[in-house]
């Protein structure tokens, strides 16, 4: 029970500790995430300003084209001189002018040659976006399309109008990708650890078109910003190139939670053992002073031994030397038997001692006692051979109780009988007086030698007790209760003692 109570408490230490270790960590995630939305935002913002800047230097000189329309009154002369001025490097592929929509004039004409005719009021790519300026009157951005001379460009589609009459279109066309090449955001923000990718919605396909990309990133945790670039549509879409649970905050935070956890679950295991050695320690305390007070009972027992029945036996003996010194040269033996196992038993450490050796105790001390009181005192036994251990004293003080507060008061004497059997694997051994018998309850007043001390000192070994059975007048019969394990733990200590010695 103990150890699954530790258990149960390491258990709920390691999981309470990672839980709170778990929720500081996805606290800390959390503020991670959040600074890098901002940060995403900043991106996206700056990527598409700086989109806009590069694309504006180029596309607003549609502007100039249309001015020269206008001073020209809708003529075309002086085109080419106007022309050279706007395209000034690679970057712009043409410029153009469609009086009514239809292209009359391109500079440089060299590979725009199929350009020359085109109208732009219809279905080609890029169409739709020169309709869509006529329609509302300003400049709309066309493209990444396919050129009608071939190639990819960008172009900005410019109505002009003449006296609020409907003049044609002038239009700029850049390169492709060339007229983003100054666009140095995209590839910056990879170095902090993201994608971009710039993008629209085609008008001709309805399919999203990429424009500019800088690496992969997560999806489900991008970062998307539409913003509009001469009345057209653009996305830029930023995300993080990394997982969250790939970043090293979050690795060394599962780390130092784990560490963590199993550091406070450890410290419940110490702190559990350390209690379980205290309680065992303080219980070893209490088994050793049991011990040394039944040590102590054991001794006021044999001091128990009353100076009358010193001065009875040894004046019956001094008697018999000269009446019979045989019975004499007997009763000193059985008195020095008697003596001798008194104090043998004060010195028996694991306070058990062989069955046989108590029962030559009582049988020297019944013999005493029968020199005493002669015919008045008659013992029987009912004893087999057997070789049995039993918790020192047991027997003995009961046949003494017997003899004196049984048989003795009563007129004429009495019987007493020990037998022995063995039953449910446990020795019985029975102590029948037909003395003068007692109320049962009052052994503390009547019994000099103490029936509790004897019970209190069997209820220290696991499966003996002691049972009384008395009636005034009747008599009285002690049963006490041997169990086998007493002899077999024995034998198995000191089988184990003699194969360490060994």
């Amino acid at each position: 029970m103990r150890k699954r109570r530790i258990t149960k408490a390491v258990v709920a230490a390691f999981f309470v500790t990672l839980a709170l270790c778990t929720a500081l960590c996805a606290y800390i995630e959390y503020g991670r995430r959040t600074r890098e939305d901002d940060q995403m935002k900043f991106i996206a913002g700056t990527v598409s300003a700086q989109a806009y800047e590069v694309l504006s230097t180029q596309l607003n000189k549609a502007k100039t084209l249309e001015a020269f329309v206008v001073q020209n009154e809708g003529g075309t002369e002086g085109f080419d001189r106007v022309a050279r001025l706007l395209v000034t490097d690679s970057t712009v592929r043409n410029v153009l002018l469609a009086p009514g929509g239809v292209v009359s004039a391109v500079y440089p004409i060299k590979g725009n040659e199929s350009v020359m005719g085109h109208d732009l009021t219809g279905r080609k790519a890029g169409d739709k976006e020169a309709q869509a300026a006529i329609e509302r009157g300003t400049m709309i951005m066309a493209g990444p399309f396919s050129l009608v001379q071939g190639g990819l460009g960008i172009a900005g589609r410019l109505p002009v109008y003449l006296d609020g009459t409907f003049w044609g279109i002038v239009s700029v066309t850049l390169n492709y990708p060339e007229a983003l090449s100054g666009l140095t955001a995209p590839a910056s923000v990879a170095a902090q650890g993201f994608a971009c990718r710039i993008w629209r919605v085609n008008p001709d396909s309805g399919i999203e078109q990429t424009i500019v990309k800088s690496g992969d990133g997560i999806t489900s945790r991008a970062f998307d910003y539409v913003f509009p670039i001469y009345n057209s549509e653009w996305h830029v879409t930023v995300s993080p190139v990394q997982a969250w649970y790939t970043n090293d905050s979050v690795i060394y935070s599962a780390l130092v939670s784990l560490l963590l956890s199993f550091s406070v679950a450890t410290a419940v295991v110490s702190t559990g053992t350390i209690r379980r050695m205290e309680q065992e320690a303080a219980q070893n305390r209490i088994t050793a002073l049991q011990k040394q007070l039944e040590f102590d009972r054991t001794n006021v027992l044999l001091a128990q031994i009353s100076s009358h029945f010193f001065y009875h036996t040894l004046n019956a003996i001094q008697a018999l030397i000269v009446l019979d010194p045989d019975a004499a040269y007997k009763m000193t033996e059985d008195f020095s038997r008697f003596l001798r196992f008194k104090v043998d038993s004060v010195s028996a450490q694991s306070g058990l001692v062989p069955f046989r050796e108590e029962m030559r105790t009582v049988r020297a001390y019944a013999e005493i006692n029968k020199v005493q009181l002669q015919d008045r005192l008659r013992v029987e036994y009912d004893v087999f051979d057997a070789d049995f251990l039993i918790p020192v004293l047991t027997i003995q003080p009961v046949v003494e109780n017997a003899i004196i507060h049984g048989i003795k008061p009563k007129v004429g004497g009495g019987t007493i009988r020990v037998s022995l059997a063995h039953e449910d694997g446990r020795y019985i051994v029975r102590v029948q007086d037909d003395g003068v018998g007692y109320t049962p309850g009052e052994e503390a007043r009547v019994h000099s030698v103490g029936i509790q001390n004897i019970r209190t000192r069997m209820e220290q070994f696991p499966g003996c007790r002691m049972q009384v059975e008395s009636e005034p007048g009747c008599g009285t019969t002690v049963s006490l209760f041997y169990a086998d394990s007493l002899t077999k733990d024995r034998a198995g200590a000191l089988g184990s003692r003699n194969k360490e010695d060994a």
